[in-house]
């Protein structure tokens, strides 16, 4: 019998409010936790955000933590990844990709992305598709908050 455990840290790399998390905060950490970890996964609403601090503000969080990091422990790029470009865009900064809330709109996402079908992944959530889906009001409330562009 053998047991699988991993190691993981799940943060955001900044926060606004004062004394939050700063940039620098989180590359000195992940510094310090890389060799510790299995793989690293930083909480992005976009892949291509960046920083609010102007020292790092010439590269996106993903790709400022992906240098750090240097190939010390794999790290997972996420945030609003609607494309198949956006997930290669991605893997440029990352050497795996999450999918979340496209997959939620779209349970087939990958699957039509593979077979070069992206033209059919449905992009907005509208209300009739809610029961099919079976997604229910606190998902609604959490996307109309993370997408709101997207519901219909």
């Amino acid at each position: 019998m053998f047991k699988i455990l991993l190691w993981d840290i799940d943060f955001s790399p900044e926060e606004y409010e004062e004394p939050g998390i700063k940039m620098s905060d989180t590359l000195y950490l992940v510094d310090k936790l890389a060799e510790k970890l299995d793989y690293l996964y930083i909480s992005l609403g976009d892949f291509k955000r960046v920083s609010v601090s102007e020292d790092y503000k010439e590269k996106s969080i993903m790709q400022c933590v992906h240098e750090k990091i240097n190939g010390g422990v794999p790290l997972i790029g996420v945030g609003d990844i609607r494309t198949k470009q956006d997930a290669e865009d991605t893997l440029t900064n990352a050497e795996i990709v999450t999918v979340g809330r496209s997959l939620i709109i779209d349970p087939h996402w990958t699957s039509k992305v593979l077979e070069g079908k992206e033209d059919t992944i449905r992009r907005v959530l509208v209300d009739q598709d809610r029961e099919e889906l079976m997604i229910g009001n606190g998902i609604v409330d959490f996307l109309s908050i993370m997408m709101p562009d997207r519901l219909r």
